[in-house]
């Protein structure tokens, strides 16, 4: 069967450019000038016979035959990518690219690990580590953990671990001339928060301390950094059970307050559903939920 299709440049083009609805961000997403993408884009449209953009003075938008077009062209690119994947891996089909949220990795998944090797040995793991979400059609990535609401488009979300936020810092700060053995001295500490502000907002309103600014303090956007300068006694943080039970354990970190947050923020295991042919990727999503059963 003959296949009548515009040339492959242009539709990478569209793709690109309906994607993102710029022409400019579709130039810097491929490496080419913005001309060289209105050149493709004119020639795709010229090929159809019709308007696959309108465009506006400071805006672009799909019309309706491009709106029909691009989950098409997408989804194609898409199985392309998938197949040439899958034969470059062919020698190492069980070898899967997992990314994880860097704190969950070093305090949750690592001491773990050891028992997915003893229950699959013939599956090998390539770990990689960063709190954002993965961009499956642009990464090499099999299967993720990440951190969030599990609204991300495209894929499947499966609820793994919440948390618990609570209040942690140097057994100095019990001894202070302002001590925390009574909570309303907390005003007087430096706040460490763990990416944004949002948690300690969300902790100060369930402990009724509306007085006391939250968007103030130090930003570390690494848990594991975030721990450890509340340990120096740089401030105070909010630390998880997860992530601080050995400190505490061992007298590094003090517990000062019992008032603890949970909100809607977990952990989850994404990948595309497409992924989960994959014998390999099953296993390992279905391991990781196996154990929070």
């Amino acid at each position: 069967m003959s296949r009548r299709l515009p040339p492959l440049n242009s539709l990478k083009c569209f793709e690109a450019a309906g994607r993102l609805l710029s022409f400019t961000d579709a130039a810097r997403e491929l490496n080419v000038t913005q001309a060289a993408i209105s050149h493709q884009i004119k020639v795709i449209e010229d090929y159809l016979g019709f308007s696959l953009f309108d465009r506006y003075p400071r805006r672009l938008a799909l019309t309706e035959q491009g709106k029909i077009l691009l989950p098409e062209v997408i989804e194609a690119f898409d199985r392309v990518a998938q197949a040439i994947s899958s034969l470059s891996k062919e020698q190492h089909s069980n070898l899967l690219s997992v990314r994880l949220a860097p704190s969950f990795a070093a305090k949750w998944l690592s001491p773990r690990l050891k028992y997915f090797w003893l229950q699959y040995p013939e599956i090998d793991l390539s770990l990689y580590h960063a709190n954002a979400a993965v961009d499956f059609r642009r990464e090499e990535i099999d299967i993720a953990v990440t951190y969030g609401k599990g609204d991300w488009p495209d894929v499947v979300a499966d609820k793994l671990l919440g948390l618990d936020f609570f209040p942690v810092c140097s057994p100095a700060f019990m001894h202070n001339d302002k001590p925390l053995t009574e909570i309303d001295n907390l005003r007087y500490y430096t706040l460490l928060h763990d990416a944004s502000y949002q948690c300690w907002q969300e902790w100060l309103e369930l402990a009724q301390l509306n007085d006391i600014n939250a968007e103030k303090g130090t930003i570390i956007d690494d848990t594991n950094v975030l721990i450890q300068a509340a340990i120096e006694g740089q401030g105070i943080a909010l630390g998880s059970t997860t992530f601080v039970e050995d400190h505490l354990a061992s007298g590094k970190l003090v517990k000062p307050f019992e008032v603890t947050l949970v909100n809607e923020f977990c952990y989850y295991v994404v990948c595309p559903e497409s992924h989960l042919r994959n014998p390999a990727v099953r296993a390992f999503k279905e391991w990781l939920l196996s154990l929070v059963e």
